[in-house]
């Protein structure tokens, strides 16, 4: 079994999803600080077991983090992993 971890930028209008980032595995602690996760919610997205918001500061420093710019206060972020 796979997992894939993703960013997902939808639109506040309709919902639509507009872009998908994936996530390198080996930058999930980086991404677990960012997102100030506990051990229980660390361990829990790296078995692909969950969805969180992602509010405008976690996505300032996951842009610099992932050198990828997607953050608009126009959309709604969450960030995910799943099994493929």
């Amino acid at each position: 079994m796979t997992i894939v971890y993703t960013i997902d930028v939808y639109s506040k209008v309709d919902e639509t999803l507009l872009l998908e980032i994936e996530i390198p595995e080996n930058k999930l602690s980086d991404i677990a600080e960012i997102m100030g996760w506990s051990e229980e919610d660390k361990k829990e997205f790296s078995l692909g077991i969950g969805v969180y918001n992602i509010n405008e500061n976690q996505a300032i420093k996951l842009e610099s983090l992932l050198c990828k710019k997607f953050y608009s206060s126009n959309n709604a972020l969450q960030i995910s992993g799943g099994s493929v």
